[in-house]
């Protein structure tokens, strides 16, 4: 009986790509592998150009007239305003990498310019992963974004005063060219913002969302306004150091909101979860390690969280730091502590507590907190770190 021959391995193209998946962090190897057989090619090209840490890479892979602009500084206004897009078959060897990429790393001011020459291109079909800083205002005419985007990080220019509000334009842009995504991070180290007049965002897929306002609330007012009815379920918030107790939210926001993180001062926090829409909260995370805080402030925020998610609220985690207040962190503990034995009745649902705070022999645990009791009707998990 005559016996069919096993196909080479070398032939199933599944076997190559799982070798080339294997060296995925040895990148020396996998252009070693690219060059080694016309079998091995495609695979460890693919791998290799899956995930990029700049756009730097692309930059020789330009069509000759736009590389020139880049070599000789002319990505100025005006020789914009006059240049023409070279046509397509200019872009071959461009395209043939830049569709193997899904993650992508970039920082440059070419990227940026490269999207605005090529208009009506994207220029990374199939980018799954974008992790952007805007060093200029996009142009509404460029498509920086791919349809097949799924996670962004955006980062706005650091440490400057910053006079337009290319961040909140960079999210419109998302809106209209990368409906599907899911996860967006933005962080902002400017020291002023501009207030946007966008109105808010239609994102039917959105559910994870990080903001880290690290000096001005402007922004962040304006992110909250703009996201305020994307379908966000988890959210996580890093305020400015110092408190602002009058929000400018003319509407709701979140309204799906399940769980929030704030790392920040109570008093802000408590505007925050004022202006939440979101009628079933179930996750809260407080964690407050610089800016000023008083017990006032932290009575306040547990009042305005009791009132509004007693009912739906199952686990909370609160960590204060000893840094926002140096000369009496051990008072604002016990006064932390004091009123959660006071509202303790009223979360309904609260399986998990974590509470991280200094501590000493004057601040006091009270022995309902330590074993089943009425008290905390539902509660299955306490931990107490003392800092």
């Amino acid at each position: 009986m005559a016996h069919l021959a096993s196909p080479h391995p070398l032939y199933i193209s599944e076997i190559l790509f799982a070798i080339s998946y294997h060296l995925e962090d040895d990148r020396k190897a996998l252009a070693r592998l690219a060059r080694c057989c016309h079998a091995f090619s495609e695979p460890a090209l693919s791998v290799l150009w899956s995930s990029v840490r700049s756009f730097s890479p692309f930059i020789p892979l330009l069509p000759p007239t736009v590389k020139f602009l880049w070599d000789h500084s002319q990505f100025d206004e005006v020789s914009l305003i006059e240049f023409q897009c070279p046509p397509e078959e200019e872009w071959r060897v461009f395209d043939s990498y830049a569709r193997r990429v899904r993650r992508l790393y970039s920082g440059s001011h070419c990227h940026q310019i490269v999207a605005r020459i090529r208009s009506e291109t994207t220029l990374f079909p199939l980018l799954r992963s974008l992790s952007l800083q805007l060093v200029e205002p996009l142009d509404m005419k460029g498509h920086l974004f791919s349809h097949s985007l799924r996670s962004l990080k955006i980062s706005g220019p650091a440490y400057v005063h910053c006079k337009d509000d290319r961040v909140q334009m960079a999210i419109a842009h998302v809106a209209r060219d990368a409906p599907l995504v899911e996860h967006l991070h933005i962080e902002d180290y400017t020291y002023s913002v501009v207030q946007s007049s966008l109105p808010p965002l239609h994102f039917s897929h959105l559910r994870v969302v990080e903001i880290s306002a690290f000096f001005d609330y402007t922004l962040l007012q304006s992110l909250c306004h703009i996201l305020s009815q994307a379908p966000v379920t988890q959210l996580k918030l890093e305020l400015p150091p110092l408190p602002n107790k009058e929000w400018n939210m003319s509407i709701p926001i979140f309204p799906a909101l399940r769980s929030l993180q704030i790392c920040g001062n109570p008093a802000s926090a408590e505007q925050f979860v004022f202006h939440l829409a979101s009628k079933s909260l179930q996750e809260l995370s407080i964690h407050h390690t610089r800016g000023p805080a008083s017990a006032a402030d932290y009575r306040q925020l547990l009042s305005r969280v009791v009132d509004k998610y007693g009912n739906t609220l199952q686990q909370l985690s609160l960590s204060l730091s000893q840094s926002p207040t140096p000369n009496y962190p051990y008072d604002i503990s016990q006064a932390v502590l004091d009123a959660f034995y006071a509202l303790a009745p009223r979360f309904n649902r609260l399986e998990t507590l974590h509470l991280s705070l200094p501590h000493n022999r004057y601040v006091h645990l009270a022995p309902e907190l330590t074993f089943e009791s009425p008290t905390w009707p539902s509660l299955k998990l306490l931990d107490f770190q003392a800092i």
